[in-house]
């Protein structure tokens, strides 16, 4: 019996002194796995590779930095899974501040082994998990509560939230130390080493989508996609108009394939889409008549609606106002000014001896179907307008060009 208890003493201490403790390995470090943004499939894809990828390179855990209001993909579920049985210690974080864990995001959260956030962090609207999609009952759970509401993160929540912690710096501190299963293993993260001057975290990699998944998760964004299309469609009209090389050409290609995928996957309103098309169309009536008049004005409000009801996703995805709006002047503002202006230069080609006339009013002689007969300071001239201006005798013109012994006219 004298020798059974030292032998158990032993066994003890080894075991206590065998159990892994996670990243003082050498060469050991944590990924840190930035994502943001709607979450869309390649970005779950994303999530879902890398912390596997962490596994297979030897790190010692892995920190999700999360911040998204909406999910787009139905693949979440296979996400949650796997992170809520990780491969190696894994932490999934809501920050930095205003960070958000909305919809299919809070659920990851909920799922994750070690659940982490800022402060001032929010988290909730939790249904429905894909955004525009069927609302489902909350499971009882930490979410419970939170289908329709969201609250900020000022200290632990319960189930939810298990450390507060403002950086990844302070977040280190704070795991290092915990005891963590991992797939039936418990493991001690050691993520502070200790120095002669003081503790410092042991090597963190950072590694973020690559440009084309965040070009993707760009165009998912409702502002970005509504930007793409008007903004699109309008480099497209003043390619036609001026004649080009074809570098607008290829602009407005790029432009409207970006929003054509941010269409495809937000959840729209299709009246709203329809709205916008309307709105360029307004514009470009009016840019063909040779001024900016209702229809302008017209185009300009329709755009403006369109774009703040362009998704049926609130309060998970919410256009700014301020931002619809911006870019609803800016297109206005290209369509009276920018293209007019191009337009005129293109297909002006001022004649010595008639350059003066540039600027000056006249009245039609007759009616132009585009061309026609004006008088400007007492001579008759041949002259052309664009086909829907709507001149007839006796209208008031202004000359914006000369080309050979053409006059080019506007109404005035």
């Amino acid at each position: 019996m004298a020798r059974i208890i030292p032998l158990l003493l032993i066994a003890s201490v080894l075991l206590v002194l065998g159990s892994p403790a996670i990243g003082d390995e050498p060469g050991g470090h944590i990924e840190i796995i930035e994502i943001s943004g709607n979450l869309d499939r390649p970005a779950l894809d994303f999530v879902s590779d890398r912390v596997e990828a962490a596994a297979r390179g030897g790190a010692t855990a892995a920190i999700i930095q999360l911040d998204s209001r909406a999910t787009l993909s139905g693949g979440l579920p296979q996400l949650a899974a796997r992170i809520a049985d990780p491969p190696l210690p894994l932490v999934v974080w809501v920050g930095p501040a205003p960070a958000s864990a909305f919809g299919g995001a809070a659920h990851l959260l909920a799922a994750a082994p070690i659940k982490a956030a800022a402060p001032g962090a929010r988290i909730g609207y939790a249904q429905p998990v894909v955004a525009g999609g069927p609302h489902h009952p909350v499971r009882p759970g930490p979410l419970e509560g939170l289908a329709g509401s969201a609250f900020t993160v000022a200290e632990p929540t319960e189930g939810l939230v298990e450390i507060v912690a403002p950086s990844i710096s302070n977040l280190m501190v704070e795991l290092d130390g915990r005891t963590v299963d991992v797939r039936g293993e418990l493991v001690t993260l050691r993520t502070v080493r200790p120095t002669g001057d003081g503790s410092a975290s042991i090597e963190t990699v950072f590694y973020e989508p690559s440009i084309g998944v965040r070009l993707l998760q760009l165009a998912t964004g409702v502002e970005a996609a509504f930007f793409f299309l008007v903004a699109g469609l309008a480099v497209a009209v003043f390619e036609f108009y001026a004649l080009g090389p074809g570098i607008a050409a290829g602009v407005a290609a790029f432009m409207l394939l970006i929003s054509g995928y941010g269409l495809a996957v937000l959840p729209l309103r299709g009246w709203a889409v329809g709205l916008a098309l309307a709105a360029i169309w307004f514009l470009t009536a009016d840019f063909q008549r040779g001024r900016a008049g209702p229809l302008t004005a017209l185009g300009a409000l329709a755009m403006l609606v369109s774009g703040l009801y362009l998704t049926d996703a609130a309060p998970q995805i919410r256009p700014s106002w301020w931002i619809v709006t911006v870019i609803t002047v800016s297109v206005t503002a290209f369509y009276v000014i920018g293209i007019r202006t191009v337009a005129r230069a293109r297909f002006s080609t001022p004649t010595m001896g008639r350059r003066h006339l540039i600027g000056r009013s006249g009245l039609a002689v007759t009616r132009f179907d585009p061309d026609g007969v004006v008088e400007v300071e007492g001579a008759r001239w041949q002259a052309t307008a664009h086909r829907e201006a709507g001149l007839g005798p006796g209208d008031p013109v202004v000359v914006r060009g000369v080309d050979g012994p053409i006059l080019e006219v506007d109404p005035a």
